[in-house]
């Protein structure tokens, strides 16, 4: 994949309405292009009582994190997202995590 972050970017802007009809706050942020040697940008989808968050590296390493307030459970997970159907499949889980189907 050419650009991990860019891809995100386009994967929220085409689900943004959906998920917030649905009530999901959307937070997409990205860190500050300062000659890191490695970029990110993290994408945050939260309900009333889920968080879902994805963290993506230029390099395609990925980690997503999942929350459950109400039962005050969390856990993470490692990817290295390759292809765009990798990041889709990620973002699946995530959006399915939240209780929501995956469109």
């Amino acid at each position: 994949m050419t650009d991990v972050r860019q891809a995100l970017a386009a994967w929220l802007t085409e689900h943004t309405a959906e998920l917030r009809a649905q009530g999901i706050v959307c937070d997409l942020g990205s860190s500050p292009d300062d000659g890191r040697s490695k970029t990110s940008a993290c994408l945050t989808l939260e309900s009333k009582t889920r968080l879902a968050a994805i963290t993506v590296w230029d390099s395609g390493e990925a980690e997503l994190d999942y929350a459950d307030v109400a039962h005050e459970q969390a856990h993470s997970e490692h990817r290295d997202l390759r292809t765009s159907r990798d990041l889709a499949t990620a973002m699946t889980a995530l959006v399915e995590w939240l209780g929501l189907r995956a469109g």
